[in-house]
């Protein structure tokens, strides 16, 4: 019996995360001196980034499901509102509630993480120990997350660097994946926060939607807001470019979106030395299922199909469909 999408998009991200885990343990074993099961004792950086960066979370912890490569993150939630509910965490009831809230056209909002939110997951991680915290996080130009970072880091005698990744969805995941495990390695709070922005600036977000109404409503499309009468009968091919959601191309039905996001996905891979790729939607998994098996012989790695996480989704809208390209550190 043939599994159903959803199954096989968990079955994706699964193999995603062996991937993940063995990229580690190969990063480990080429350092020089350094047993691929042994841990930095001293000097150690965290990671701390929020919700939009799409990796997998534990609803009932709040942790990321990413074994020893997700040790030393940790994922702020970015709140979503439903007409007059907050809800201030990933969760089932989210999952359940936003999709049946976007169908219906109810009012959805996100707001972002609270400055004091921040600053007590800093010194969490400042009385674990840590000697600095690289903190990674959503495009400026999309959310006041990093603003907030930088507000709570200020109020701490206590190393932090905030990285306005510029991007979204798992090519931010990416970013913080790659700073990790250069934490993890030994890296300095320069070096780490380095690693972090190297791979966010050669990362690339591109995505189709059905439609631009959440986007509009959720005033996400400043930088569109003198074309936006010419798409909205259309299906736009959009991308981040310096962190703001600009359209590239203007196809008038879906199917020919679909093509002209596997044509520029394409272009964008062959300028990498090695490309790894993910594929992201909402409320559609048999489609994003198929787009990637079109697009997996571009990937070094496994490609993990993920839903959008409800920060993201809250202003794409159903059925929007997006592809995350990183190098290969």
């Amino acid at each position: 019996m043939a599994s159903r999408p959803g199954e096989r998009c968990q079955q994706s991200l699964a193999r995603w995360r062996e991937a993940v885990e063995a990229d580690l343990l190969r990063r480990r074993a080429a350092v020089p001196g350094r047993k691929p099961n042994l841990r930095k004792k001293k000097g150690r950086i965290a990671i701390v980034t929020d919700s939009s960066c799409s990796l997998p979370v534990d609803r009932s912890t709040q942790e990321l499901v990413l074994g020893q490569v997700g040790s030393n993150i940790i994922s702020v939630p970015i709140p979503v509102m439903i007409g007059d509910q907050i809800y201030p965490e990933t969760s089932e009831e989210l999952d359940r509630d936003l999709p049946l809230a976007l169908a219906q056209g109810t009012a959805v909002r996100t707001s972002r993480p609270s400055p004091g939110r921040l600053l007590r997951c800093y010194q969490q991680l400042q009385a674990q120990g840590y000697a600095g915290v690289v903190s990674i996080h959503l495009s400026a130009q999309l959310s006041g997350t990093v603003e907030s970072a930088r507000l709570a880091a200020a109020q701490l005698d206590f190393p932090v660097t905030v990285v306005d990744s510029g991007q979204a969805g798992l090519a931010l995941g990416h970013s913080v994946l790659d700073a990790a495990m250069a934490a993890q390695l030994g890296g300095t709070l320069e070096s780490v926060a380095a690693a972090a922005s190297r791979t966010a600036d050669a990362s690339e977000s591109l995505f189709v939607l059905p439609h631009l109404d959440q986007l509009r409503r959720g005033g996400r499309i400043n930088a569109m807001s003198s074309l936006i009468g010419g798409l909205l009968w259309v299906k736009p091919l959009l991308q981040l470019v310096d962190g703001e959601i600009h359209p590239v191309e203007r196809p008038r039905t879906m199917p020919r979106a679909l093509e002209r996001l596997q044509t520029r996905v394409t272009e964008h891979a062959h300028t990498m030395e090695s490309t790894r790729l993910a594929i992201h939607g909402f409320g559609n998994p048999a489609q994003s299922l198929e787009l990637a098996e079109a697009l997996r012989p571009l990937s070094a790695a496994p490609v993990p199909v993920v839903d959008l996480p409800p920060a993201l989704g809250a202003h794409l809208g159903l059925g929007a469909l997006a592809v995350s390209l990183s190098p290969t550190p």
